[in-house]
């Protein structure tokens, strides 16, 4: 990583640099100089990720700074990338894609049961809400919706076109994680599920409900514990889709079992809806919508 490099497109040298917290497939690096700590983050290229080949261009990543920009001007709390001699929030040395953010302070979000999804919900519904507003109205580069899954994630996130070769794909994978496990496990049922969802999702939902970008990762480890109050990082995954998208994420994650959203609880499941709904409408017909995009996920 070519750090003094890219901290001289800011004006800045560095005096000590230590490994940060790092993501599935970003390398993140805290800075420290002048008195002042720093995040910098080397985006992944398409071919140093086992399963995602588009998410880390030039337009993606883009499309994300615009989301932490418009989201941060208006309270919500999370932290956009500064800007370069260029007036830039990416910075190309080498060929490679970086981002320069503020390290803020926040220890992991570690609620009571009788708390959990509480606190998160209610910054949901306020991200949402603030997300309504926002100019851009159409999906991020090389994402697709709901309504469209085999083709968005078989061909853009995996390198394949179908069902029977997702199967292939991941039978040929080694004991990688306990996602990978699952798949195989359900090779068998996930032959039909594809057709299921994208049934669940018509075109004319898209009409009805409120269309938003998402966080696209909203679950308890991309939620921190700031001197102020909840910190909302992470936006990699942010999409444009209906918000039960990050409501159904968080329902699985804080109210069931990591990894695989099941055996939700119901009192959390309960507490995290009535959040969300003091502070955003969300009709019964999105929430209905909660189980099919669990499955989506998994």
């Amino acid at each position: 990583m070519d750090v003094e490099q890219v901290l001289a497109r800011y004006g800045l040298r560095v005096a000590r640099t230590e490994v940060a917290a790092q993501g599935s497939t970003n390398r993140n690096v805290a800075i420290e100089t002048d008195g002042q700590r720093y995040f910098l983050r080397q985006y992944a290229r398409a071919e140093e990720s086992s399963w995602n080949r588009i998410l880390y261009n030039e337009e993606t990543i883009r499309y994300e700074h615009g989301v932490l920009r418009y989201a941060a001007a208006r309270g919500v709390p999370c932290i956009p990338p500064l800007e370069n001699d260029a007036g830039d929030s990416l910075t190309v040395v080498a060929g490679r894609y970086y981002a320069l953010f503020p390290f803020v302070e926040a220890e992991p979000y570690r609620p009571t049961r009788a708390e959990k999804g509480i606190r998160e919900a209610t910054l949901l519904a306020r991200y949402h809400n603030v997300m309504e507003g926002y100019p851009v109205k159409t999906q991020r580069p090389g994402w697709g919706y709901l309504p469209r899954l085999s083709a968005w994630f078989h061909e853009n996130q995996v390198g394949i076109g179908t069902v029977e070769e997702l199967l292939a794909w991941m039978g040929s994978r080694g004991a990688e994680s306990e996602c990978h496990a699952y798949l195989r496990e359900n090779a068998a049922w996930l032959r039909g599920l594809v057709p299921r969802l994208e049934a669940s999702f018509p075109e004319e939902l898209y009409a009805r409900c409120p269309v938003v970008v998402n966080h696209g990762d909203y679950i308890p480890k991309n939620i921190g514990l700031g001197q102020a109050g909840l910190v909302l990082f992470d936006f990699d995954f942010c999409v444009h889709e209906l918000r039960i998208y990050d409501l159904a994420m968080l329902l699985g994650y804080a109210g069931g079992e990591e990894h695989t959203g099941r055996n939700i609880a119901p009192q959390i499941a309960a507490q995290i809806v009535q959040a969300y709904r003091q502070v955003a409408y969300l009709s019964t017909e999105e929430l209905c919508l909660a189980p099919d995009v669990l499955i989506a996920f998994r």
